[in-house]
């Protein structure tokens, strides 16, 4: 029980240090853009658009953000309960497209989604708004470090493996060393190269 309780006080420790952190850096630029157009800092009209743009970004990212904190707090209390439809690959994936592609579009890259005619048309059944969720996390950690990639593609594949369709988000950036595979599964961890 002990042991039990000192696990669960480390990984609550862990989980509000991880969200601290993420929440430091949009927060740190809403307050200093929020600023300098308060005090009219900018008087170039398309100065002040960049700034509401980038503040447009910086909320996106704290909802999202937000988004994942609640999904996980769900998942600490085993309340798994989503709402499961049964529909097709294809129509899954027209569901989620726009948002990842306009994700995708904001680092500028591109999404590019193959799935063959026999994957689009099976029927899977699924939480639309939980696989939405996960594919959104990995275009976003795409997005985040591969864009300093020759090739600015993300790729999402779909491939048919006996009673599941298997998604792959794939990209072109340098990948994580071998140290970090390791911890690559573990919650709110991250490498030191992507914490600095």
């Amino acid at each position: 029980l002990l042991m039990g309780v000192i696990n669960l006080s480390e990984r609550r420790g862990a989980f509000v240090s991880a969200v601290t952190h993420e929440l430091r850096t949009p927060l740190t630029t809403f307050r200093m853009y929020a600023e300098m157009l308060a005090d009219g800092m900018l008087s170039d009209p398309a100065q002040r658009q960049k700034y509401l743009q980038t503040l447009r970004v910086e909320a996106d990212r704290l909802w999202h953000l937000v988004e994942n904190v609640l999904a996980y707090a769900q998942l600490e209390r085993g309340n798994r309960n989503g709402r499961h439809e049964v529909l097709t690959v294809h129509q899954l994936l027209v569901r989620v497209q726009p948002r990842l592609e306009d994700r995708a579009r904001l680092s500028q890259m591109k999404l590019e989604i193959d799935v063959g005619e026999a994957v689009g048309g099976q029927m899977v059944r699924t939480d639309p708004s939980a696989a939405e969720q996960i594919l959104f996390n990995l275009v976003d950690n795409a997005c985040k470090y591969a864009t300093m990639a020759d090739d600015s593609r993300i790729h999402i594949d779909t491939r048919l493996c006996e009673t599941r369709v298997d998604f792959s988000v794939k990209d072109h950036g340098p990948g994580i060393s071998d140290k970090a595979s390791r911890q690559l599964f573990r919650p709110f961890s991250k490498s030191v190269d992507d914490a600095a």
